[in-house]
């Protein structure tokens, strides 16, 4: 019979459920802690995230748990980072995925304090694209800077896609999920009832992360982005305002909608850039060059696709 505690933190060299050797922690989020760890079984390393014990204590919770990593798990995308497997070890829940090297938009946020239209819109374009694919299985509710990886070859990973889906298990655990400060991207319908929202809370959250990449900062009420950032465009404003409105059917319907927006604010930006009355702009507000490569991958992704039937769960 397994007997291991759960346990709240977990130090280099430790293993989990005999094993997973932790080599260093990775994070810390509002459902457990995140660990880089090396599977015994297999040589592989791997990122492995533990479940707090609030959650394990509800059968209800595990149930849904459960039913969310079946649903994650049908996800085929290469912007979505691959869940492995779940586990209950004892009074230990967790999961493991795919460990992949690169850096949080929130750490770029810190290290650059504001990102740039042009990197802004090329991380959350790849964003939007694995929203669409994700869109038709269920709903991530639980963006936020944090969850986005970006790499070094310029491409995008999704984290936690859909297990924000667990804290409508109990009223309690959406109360510790808003204290620890996600609610800043949680949609207003969303904060009245997860279990009620739909894809388009999705979208709100990508608003605000939107505004946050360009100013550095969070939205604040009765302040614009070009409040912040003069030299951005006025429909930087305009596109938040859309993703970001207070009623979802007054957002982008969709997540492909957000997308071709959003590029195409960026392409009416550079159009400008190149008019005469242009060159008045500052050098350093000028969009910094993609990655080599980045745009042909970017046109390989966004190619049109046969539309299917939305499958989304709520």
């Amino acid at each position: 019979m397994l007997t291991e505690i759960a346990k709240s933190e977990y130090q280099p060299g430790e293993y989990i459920a005999k094993r997973y050797e932790v080599k260093r922690a990775l994070g810390k989020g509002g459902m457990g802690m995140v660990y880089l760890v090396v599977d015994h079984k297999t040589g592989e390393p791997m990122a492995l995230k533990t479940i707090r014990p609030e959650y394990t204590t509800s059968g209800y919770a595990l149930h849904r748990f459960g039913r969310e990593v079946r649903t994650i798990r049908k996800l085929n995308h290469p912007g979505i980072v691959r869940i492995r497997d779940a586990f209950r070890y004892g009074t230990l829940v967790f999961y493991t995925m795919d460990y992949v090297e690169g850096h949080s938009v929130r750490e770029l946020i810190q290290e650059r304090r504001q990102l740039g239209l042009g990197s802004t819109v090329r991380i959350l374009a790849l964003v939007a694209h694995a929203l669409e694919h994700a869109h038709n299985y269920t709903i991530h509710r639980d963006l936020s800077p944090e969850n986005v990886m970006v790499l070094a070859d310029g491409s995008i990973r999704l984290l936690d896609f859909g297990l924000a889906k667990l804290t409508d298990a109990e009223p309690t655990f959406t109360r510790i999920g808003v204290t620890l400060g996600k609610h800043q991207y949680i949609s207003p319908e969303q904060l009245i009832s997860s279990a009620e929202v739909d894809r388009r809370t999705d979208i709100y959250a990508l608003g605000v992360i939107f505004h946050e990449m360009l100013t550095g900062r969070l939205p604040e009420k009765g302040k614009t982005i070009t409040d912040f950032v003069p030299t951005l465009p006025e429909s930087c404003n305009t596109f938040f305002e859309k993703a970001t409105a207070k009623s979802p059917h007054d957002r982008f319907a969709t997540a492909e909608e957000f997308r071709v927006a959003i590029i195409d604010l960026f392409r009416d930006y550079r159009r400008e850039q190149t008019e005469p009355q242009a060159a008045t702009v500052p050098a350093a507000e000028t969009p910094a060059a993609p990655h080599p490569g980045f745009w042909q991958r970017l046109k390989s992704w966004l190619r049109p696709r046969p539309r299917t039937e939305n499958r989304t769960n709520t």
